[in-house]
């Protein structure tokens, strides 16, 4: 069936109320809907400096946040960090970089690397420093992915997967949440720790510099979210999920009550799953 000019209007105007009584602006911007009523695509991932607002592909996403976090690593400044980044978007690469190629953008530096304040604000905002700074609309569908085993470590393939990509970036991370033959309590009820597709990434004691090395892999994995097929990412009272991307990062509330429990809000760790499949 065809609309008429007055049925597409009808259309158009239906979905645009639907969508912003329900919160749904991001996704008329950001998604197919935003295409069809002639707002453009819009980014894929944003990042908020606090006097800027930088629109990436989930490529540049991907590089920026595995260039700040290899230069973490090895002991890069605040401006090296800025300049690696900057140098490493040049161009407008389209895949991600790997973090060996982010560790010959360091060594190809010059020994006093230079950076102007906004690329400056892009690192401190990669390195934690705006705490939910970046986040990306990703398309995950559950239905395409099979049902997975644990392995001898307690996890998925997915899961693991997750796991030592960021071992990858950070190098070692105090890791929990799963241990082999599986974990069947401490988590609440149909917690996907259970099943063995979470992983918990701790940052103790809590402090602002633990709390700004958490969002820094926080914010990694939503880069790479699509990439390692993540489901959900949550930290420091806020949630990211895959099916609800559009809307960024949430408020996190724990399904258990009411709480003021750091532990149970995750603020000394990150969270991070992966789909069950079906």
């Amino acid at each position: 069936m065809r609309l008429t000019r007055r049925g597409r209007l009808t259309v158009t105007v239906t979905l645009v109320i639907v969508l912003l009584a329900t919160g749904g602006w991001l996704v008329v911007e950001r998604t197919p809907v935003g295409t069809l009523l002639g707002l453009g695509d819009g980014p894929p991932c944003t990042l908020a400096t606090g006097s800027d607002e930088l629109s990436w592909t989930s490529a540049e996403a991907m590089t920026a946040t595995t260039v700040a976090g290899v230069g973490t690593r090895i002991g890069a400044t605040e401006n090296g960090i800025a300049a690696a980044v900057e140098r490493a978007l040049v161009g407008e690469p389209e895949s991600a970089i790997s973090p060996q190629a982010a560790r010959t953008v360091y060594r190809l530096l010059p020994d006093v690397a230079q950076s102007d304040a906004r690329s400056r604000a892009v690192a401190r905002a990669l390195l934690g420093g705006r705490a939910s700074a970046l986040t990306c609309v990703t398309r995950l569908d559950d239905g395409d992915l099979a049902v997975e085993e644990t392995g001898s470590l307690g996890l998925t393939p997915r899961a693991d997967a997750v796991r030592l990509a960021m071992r990858t970036v950070f190098g070692k991370q105090v890791l929990g949440g799963f241990e082999a033959g599986g974990v069947s309590a401490g988590h609440v009820e149909g917690s996907a720790h259970y099943e063995g597709r979470a992983v918990d990434v701790f940052f103790r004691p809590v402090s602002a510099e633990s709390t700004a090395a958490g969002w820094q892999t926080a914010l990694w994995l939503v880069a790479h979210a699509e990439q390692l097929q993540v489901a959900t990412v949550i930290f420091d009272r806020e949630i990211w999920s895959s099916e609800r991307s559009a809307q960024g990062w949430r408020t996190y509330y724990y399904p258990g009550g009411d709480t003021d429990d750091p532990v149970l809000l995750h603020e000394d760790h990150v969270h991070v799953d992966v789909p069950r499949g079906s």
